[in-house]
C-alpha cells in the first residue's frame, strides 16, 4: 500500500489518539473531512492498522503486579514454541507472548493481584508444563509505551 505525507500524517495523528474526530484530522492535515474520511477508511480496512484498543487501568480492577516471565523450552522446536506462545494466550493473567532469541526461548507478561497471585500462576501453569526447562521471573515496578508514531513515519504533526 502507497502512503503519501498525508495518510502517515493521519496514522500518526490516530496513533496519539485513536479517539480523534474526522474533523479534528481534517483540520490537522489541511483536507476537507470527506478526503480524510475516505483516506481513513482506506486505512483502516487495509492490512497496514489491525485495529484499535482500549488502554485500561488493571490496577484499578485490582490487578497491580505485573511480571515478565522468561521461558526455556525443553526442546527448542519451532513448532513448540509457536504451540506454546499462542497456548498461554489463553491463561487469564497472560497479556502478552513472545518469541524471542537468546538464552531464553520467550517472554510472557503477566498482571496478577499480588505476589502470591503470580506465584500460584507461574507454578501451576508455567512451572508445571512439560515443555518448559526453566523460567525466570521479573516484576515490573514501572515503565511506559510509546504509541506516537510521527518519529518513527518522520513526519510532523
Amino acid at each position: 500500500m502507497e502512503l503519501d505525507r498525508t495518510d502517515r500524517r493521519i496514522l500518526a495523528l490516530l496513533s496519539k489518539n485513536v479517539r480523534t474526530t474526522n474533523k479534528e484530522l481534517a483540520d490537522a492535515v489541511a483536507l476537507s473531512p470527506s478526503s480524510v474520511h475516505e483516506r481513513t477508511k482506506r486505512l483502516l480496512n487495509s492490512d497496514l492498522v489491525s485495529g484499535a484498543h482500549l488502554d485500561v487501568d488493571l490496577g484499578q480492577l485490582g490487578l497491580s503486579l505485573r511480571a515478565l516471565l522468561f521461558v526455556q523450552m525443553s526442546e527448542h522446536e519451532k513448532s513448540n514454541l509457536d504451540a506454546f506462545v499462542h497456548d498461554v494466550l489463553e491463561i487469564a493473567e497472560v497479556r502478552a507472548a513472545w518469541m524471542i532469541s537468546g538464552r531464553f526461548d520467550a517472554i510472557v507478561e503477566l498482571v496478577t493481584r499480588d505476589t502470591a497471585h503470580l506465584h500460584r500462576v507461574v507454578v501451576e501453569r508455567f512451572s508445571s508444563r512439560e515443555e518448559v526447562h526453566r523460567i525466570e521471573t521479573s516484576i515490573i515496578f514501572d515503565g511506559a509505551e510509546q504509541r506516537d508514531l510521527s518519529a518513527l513515519l518522520d513526519i510532523d504533526t
